[in-house]
């Protein structure tokens, strides 16, 4: 018996087509259809049954407005924190900005990262994975990857999230002196774009591992100074600049709390302190601690 299967090509290729929601109030006919596919969609993929249908999958565009938040805007729209901060790629609550365009799907679900490829083979292979009917699992062709109705995200990439997975890389030293976002450049006085956290302390203060990975980096570089690199799990990577001593080695596995150097001001820097940075898939990310620095 031959079987067809028709791959799902996502109505994001054409994001200006999408329709635009002009605000979360609840009255509002478009949040109304939106949250009433969610509410049947997430029945249908939560039952599991190949007599069942999904709605197809359509996406929304949202412009994030100066008195929203990550949350509101979840509760607004029916969606959960897995949903939003997969199809948008945040590494945390706090990435959303006002004038950002989210995009809200009318059904749960994540993206897989793993899979790339898209055949009947793969979407088997998703369909055991995640005991989900195969014909529930669509491949979304501008980001070139599954997504998977119903499901959430993994317990580690939830850390992430949430910032758990971080610890403060001074430990209880320091003292912020420069945050994530815009400023006055310090040489130049001009405003630009600051992708990390700035610790002052004094030079020697230890340097901590802020979650267990492994030395990517660990040398010289430009206005970094003596700068480390450490990979972690899920595309993560984290920073150390303007160190005055280094004390590990590319290729060495480190645990998180491990001390990997201390505090200086090597490279462009105008006093002792760390230059602190979190990316993932090589895009800055607003560095988060479970207090949320």
């Amino acid at each position: 018996m031959l079987l067809a299967f028709v791959f799902f090509k996502s109505p994001v290729d054409s994001r200006q087509k999408l329709e635009l929601l002009k605000n979360l109030d609840y009255n509002n006919q478009s949040i109304k259809r939106l949250r009433e596919d969610v509410k049947n969609n997430l029945k249908v993929s939560v039952s599991n049954l190949e007599k069942s249908e999904l709605t197809s999958l359509e996406f929304y565009r949202y412009i994030v407005k100066k008195e929203d938040n990550f949350f509101k805007i979840m509760a607004r729209t029916g969606m959960d924190i897995d949903t939003i901060s997969s199809v948008n790629s945040l590494s945390s609550p706090y990435d959303i900005y006002p004038g950002m365009e989210l995009l809200i799907p009318n059904m749960r679900g994540i993206y897989d990262l793993e899979e790339k490829e898209n055949s009947s083979s793969i979407q088997k292979k998703l369909s055991k994975k995640y005991n989900l009917v195969r014909k529930f699992i669509f491949f979304d062709e501008n980001k070139g990857l599954w997504f998977i109705p119903g499901k959430g995200l993994p317990k580690e990439e939830r850390s992430f999230f949430y910032g758990m997975a971080f610890n403060r890389p001074l430990g209880e030293a320091g003292i912020v002196s420069s945050r994530f976002g815009k400023r006055k450049d310090p040489f130049t006085r001009k405003e630009t774009f600051h992708g990390g956290l700035d610790i002052a302390a004094e030079e020697g203060t230890p340097v901590y591992a802020s979650a267990d990975g492994e030395v990517h980096f660990s040398d010289k570089k430009g206005g970094y100074g003596n700068l480390i690199v450490l990979s972690h799990k899920l595309g993560y990577e984290t920073l150390y600049g303007h160190l005055s001593s280094i004390s590990v080695r590319p290729g060495e596995k480190v645990s998180k709390g491990q001390k990997i150097g201390e505090v200086g001001q090597t490279g462009r820097a105008t006093g002792n302190h760390l230059h602190f940075e979190v990316r993932r898939f090589n895009q800055r990310q607003r560095p988060v601690f479970r207090d949320h620095v």
